[in-house]
């Protein structure tokens, strides 16, 4: 019988660490099947040793007992590494000194089997206090299955106390079971290898989970680039749209030699510039600045060109003003406005009115000055009707005038420094010489190298116009 006990105890215990370490060698990561591994192995020595003891005559028990003390204190150690990993539990500096507690009494005692296997017992009870701390903790922290190891554990410490008892001598072996310890080891492997194949099958789940989910996110992140690509093509049409419906830089009109440029922020702009003709040597300038950039803006734009090609050779400059503020303010775009500079060439006088705008600039080649233009006025759409101011100016052959929205004035660089109205004007006089559109593509030159790295926060619009000096007007 207890040969038999030998063979099946030992291949149990056997058979299930090679399982385990497969396990492990599957799946490095999970080092509980390592630690699970090893302590089957050496609970599988220390039931062949012990069991070999009472197999075999006095002078060879000796020998099979000494083998069994040697390897018995590791046993519960890598029992207490595997709660630590199955757990996710940080191991304790105090749990290396039980190792080496019964390091050193397990020692003692394969000197002296009989004598010395009482100084096993106090660190071997500490260690297997701290298995039953480490379960305690798992069940009120409520981990996966830990009631599972306490349904274990529970089982071995009642084949344990039929082996204290008996030693006692309170009763005899039962069916001549002199070792009731293998048993309840058993149910323990038991129970240890059901937590480990459920938590197998978790890990397994939360991986298809995770695959999913990253099939998921993956189509998700398709339909995204799809959604964008499709965006972009709409905003790339509607910048397209957008810049069709504004002049190109043009090189002459009448007597004057124009150059009209944006920079847009965005893909749509809330910048606006045009002209209109009618008559010899009568043009209308206009250049605007919707609040914010993108659609909004751009929509803004696109009723400020319905309403200056409809209505600007019809009326003074103060009554179109008026009727676009009224009729933006009537379409109820909420806080969306449109600051607008209005200039009227007749011949080389001028007539300027502003709705928000920043000022006007006037290079005066025989002077060799910058004229500053300012007039206040509320943006359009903020109210119905305003006393729109107009201001009266005569221009002399090579004279030059810059129409400009807050965009470069406003520049910011990398730290937070704005290019400024004075730095425009000085960059302004050094170009003067140059034609219209180098002028303009000076001072876009400005504001990229002041700009940087920096974003590009607003629109920036320059329109530039000079008067002939070897025309007559």
């Amino acid at each position: 019988m207890t040969l038999y006990l030998q063979i099946f105890f030992s291949t149990l215990a056997l058979s299930f660490g090679i399982l385990h370490l497969i396990l492990y060698l599957y799946n490095r990561r999970t080092k509980s099947n390592l630690f699970f591994s090893i302590f089957l192995f050496l609970y599988a020595l220390n039931i062949f040793f012990d069991y070999q003891a009472m197999l075999t005559s006095a002078d060879q028990h000796l020998y099979y007992l000494r083998w069994h003390r040697a390897v018995m204190p590791y046993n519960p150690i890598f029992a207490v590494l595997f709660f630590y990993y199955a757990f996710d539990f940080k191991i304790p500096n105090y749990f290396w000194v039980l190792v080496a507690g019964l390091a050193i009494t397990g020692s003692l005692a394969v000197m002296e089997p009989m004598d010395n296997f009482v100084l096993v017992q106090a660190p071997l009870l500490l260690i297997i206090g701290e298995a039953i701390r480490i379960l305690i903790e798992a069940i009120r922290q409520r981990k996966d299955d830990a009631w599972i190891f306490a349904a274990g554990f529970i089982l071995l410490f009642l084949f344990s106390l039929y082996d204290l008892l008996m030693d006692l001598g309170l009763y005899d072996a039962w069916y001549g079971i002199k070792n009731g310890y293998p048993f309840g080891f058993a149910l323990l492997i038991i129970c240890a290898s059901i937590y480990l194949a459920r938590d197998f099958a978790r890990a397994n789940k939360t991986i298809l989970e995770q695959e999913r989910e990253a099939k998921e996110m993956e189509i998700t992140q398709k339909v995204l680039e799809a959604e964008d690509r499709r965006k972009a093509k709409e905003l790339e049409e509607a910048r397209e749209v957008q810049l069709s419906m504004l002049p190109e830089c043009k090189s002459d009109l009448g007597h004057y030699e124009f150059c009209f440029e944006m920079h847009p922020a965005t893909e749509v702009g809330g910048d606006y510039y045009d002209y209109e003709t009618n008559g010899d040597n009568k043009i209308t300038v206009v250049i605007g600045d919707a609040t914010n950039h993108g659609m909004k803006a751009g929509m803004m734009v696109s009723i400020m060109k319905s309403l200056f090609l409809s209505h600007i050779n019809k009326m003074n400059i103060r009554e179109f003003l008026n009727h676009c503020s009224r009729t933006i303010r009537q379409m109820k775009l909420k806080n969306l406005f449109m600051a607008l500079m209005l200039v009227k060439i007749d011949g080389d006088r001028l007539e300027v009115s502003s709705a928000g705008i920043p000022p006007l600039l006037i290079y005066r080649q025989e002077t060799d000055t910058v004229e500053e233009i300012k007039i206040k006025g509320m943006p359009l759409g903020a109210v119905e009707t305003f006393p729109y101011e107009t201001e009266e100016v005569k221009l002399n052959p090579g004279d030059t005038v810059l129409l400009m929205t807050d965009g470069l004035a406003e520049l910011f660089n990398q730290d937070r420094e704005s290019f400024g109205i004075d730095r425009l004007k000085e960059r302004f006089m050094e170009n003067t010489e140059k034609p219209v559109n180098e002028i303009v593509e000076s001072l876009f030159a400005a504001g990229d190298e002041w700009r940087g790295d920096a974003k590009q926060n607003d629109d920036i619009t320059l329109v530039a116009f000079r008067l002939n000096s070897d025309r007559n007007v």
